[in-house]
């Protein structure tokens, strides 16, 4: 059995963990992975609350099971016929009393005393028919109506709202690996229609913080977790920005990460500085907070070039397509990272350099005081012909020249490489 397919089965028997009878309070059904970090297994959906889990036993598959996932079907079907009957469109499925009732009732198991009665192995039993049923309506113009009326249909109730939203996240994870993939691109719709900016970041990072537990944190040459992650670069580019921008801010920036980086980078680059120039906070954050870990990797590891690139394009481009000028608006934060690329606590490579040539462009200093930095700077002497490129004239204008003319020229440790190589 492949690796991958041994720890999803693994993931999804953690989820079948849980009391065949007790009812389960609403707050603590299907916690996400950032309130049980490092206890469940990457693409594991969730886990039950205590109230609701018994850790020494598990419960098996029963015909009630079976009950419910033909009435979670049944239910499904009716909310397809109302849709159709109604022609009801946009919020409309959702505001639907009468919808939201038998949601509630039938397909999310609430009583009366406004707690469900399903466990664990039922709520993955859910999360397999929902993934089902969005996988069969791929083509069906109302499919975001369902998602709405199923997840979002009770958002001015803050309790059975957070307990539809923990299914919703428990299916993101679900579907990653099924695949139904268009699940993410409903859930990246609401949250870039979200008026509120507190409450989109909020949930942006909810969303971010469970796909790097489940995906990438534990993520290793055996299982290679991450890769489930790869073929959003070419259908949720809304995501690929959201990962690009907040993915360091929730954990280390291991090879899996910077894999998915420099991919979704390389695929969707245009639209990721689209994304960030209209969603100013996302931009702001990214610029402040996320680029300078992205620079600093790149001069600590050897085998950043990848990212090096990526990096040089968004310096570039910054302040051209994404800051906010008289004519648009859009984030108000400039990329300052000449201070790290400057330091004496890395070494000197043509990636740096690059960088740095980029940096220069991108960075509000003065030119005058630029160099003067650059020529107070100790360097290897095969690299001082690179500093007198970075010190020529004009370079704040003509920063993308000077990169090109860095890019040919060839460096003695680079020469050294080459020839290591051709002897082996």
């Amino acid at each position: 059995m492949a690796p991958k397919k041994k720890m999803f089965q693994k993931s999804m028997s953690a989820l079948m963990l849980g009391g065949a009878e007790s009812a389960a309070p609403l707050a603590g059904s299907g916690v996400l992975a950032s309130n049980s970090a490092g206890s469940s297994p990457p693409g594991a959906a969730g886990t039950p609350s205590a109230a609701s889990q018994t850790p020494t036993t598990s419960t098996p598959p029963s015909s009630t099971t079976t009950t419910l996932t033909e009435q979670a079907k049944g239910v499904l079907a009716q909310l397809v016929k109302t849709s159709k009957m109604s022609r009801s469109r946009g919020s409309a499925l959702a505001e639907k009393p009468e919808v939201q009732a038998m949601l509630d009732k039938d397909l999310f198991l609430i009583q009366s005393d406004r707690r469900t009665k399903m466990n664990a192995m039922q709520q993955l039993q859910l999360v397999r028919v929902l993934a089902q049923f969005f996988l069969e309506r791929v083509d069906d113009g109302h499919r975001y109506s369902y998602f709405e009326a199923i997840f979002l249909g009770r958002s001015d109730d803050p309790t059975l709202h957070e307990y539809r939203l923990s299914v919703m996240f428990q299916l993101v994870s679900f579907s990653i690996q099924y695949p139904v993939l268009q699940i993410l691109n409903h859930v990246m719709g609401w949250l870039c229609q979200m008026k509120n900016v507190e409450q989109e970041r909020i949930y942006s990072d909810r969303l971010i913080d469970m796909i790097i537990e489940h995906f990438v944190r534990l993520s290793n040459e055996q299982n290679r977790m991450h890769e489930y992650l790869i073929p959003l670069e070419g259908t949720c580019s809304e995501f690929c920005a959201l990962f690009v921008s907040r993915a360091t801010l929730h954990g280390p920036l291991s090879p899996p990460m910077i894999t998915l980086i420099v991919r979704y980078c390389t695929r969707n680059m245009q639209f990721i500085l689209r994304h960030l120039r209209d969603t100013s906070w996302l931009g702001n954050d990214f610029a402040e907070k996320v680029v300078p870990k992205l620079v600093e990797q790149t001069l600590l590891d050897d085998d950043s070039d990848s990212l090096g690139s990526c990096l040089c394009y968004v310096l570039f481009r910054w302040h051209i397509d994404v800051l906010a000028n008289e004519d648009r608006k859009g984030p108000t934060k400039r990329i300052e990272v000449l201070d790290l690329l400057l330091s004496a606590d890395y070494p000197w490579t043509k990636r740096r350099a690059c960088v740095l040539a980029s940096a220069i462009g991108a960075s509000t200093r003065p030119e005058a005081e630029i160099q003067k930095e650059l020529q107070r700077l100790e360097v290897p002497e095969h690299f001082q012909p690179v500093i007198d490129l970075l010190c020529s004239k004009g370079i704040k204008k003509s920063s993308q020249t000077v990169l090109d003319a860095i890019s040919e020229m060839h460096l003695v440790e680079e020469m050294d490489r080459m020839i290591t190589e051709d002897d082996i």
